[in-house]
């Protein structure tokens, strides 16, 4: 069950992020899939845990181009990848000490995500690094 599909819109136009949030994509979908079909604890917070690694990984490499290439929004955009780091080890610390289920609160997260960082803050920076690293 895909709950997200990764289509053209979701692309920022640099070939390396592209291929990052494709994979994020697919870890996300592998989440829901998991809650929607009530697997256990342990294969949830694994995907959880596999999640937020990735996204940490992933938000270094859009860091590293960023600053190769010079880009003005850095800071701004660096700030943006520390609150959703923080949103999601609360999420993660929520699942893992309080049992607490994560169905809404993953949704919401994902919605967020992809909605503003990747179709918002994302597009400005790919259209950046595609000019420079053309």
């Amino acid at each position: 069950m895909e709950l997200f599909a990764w289509n053209d819109e979701l692309s920022v136009g640099c070939l390396e992020v592209d291929q990052d949030h494709k994979k994020l994509v697919g870890i996300l979908n592998s989440l829901i899939a998991a809650i929607k079909e009530e697997h256990g604890r342990e294969v949830i917070g694994k995907i959880l845990n596999d999640l937020l690694s990735y996204t940490s990984w992933h938000f270094r490499h859009e860091e590293r181009l960023m600053q190769t290439y010079r880009f003005s929004g850095f800071m701004a955009h660096k700030k943006e990848h520390a609150e959703l780091i923080a949103q999601a080890v609360t999420l993660q610390k929520q699942f893992d000490e309080e049992g607490k289920d994560l169905s809404d609160d993953v949704l919401e997260f994902l919605k967020k995500w992809l909605t503003h960082h990747i179709l918002e803050v994302d597009m400005v920076m790919g259209r950046f690094l595609h000019e420079k690293i053309k």
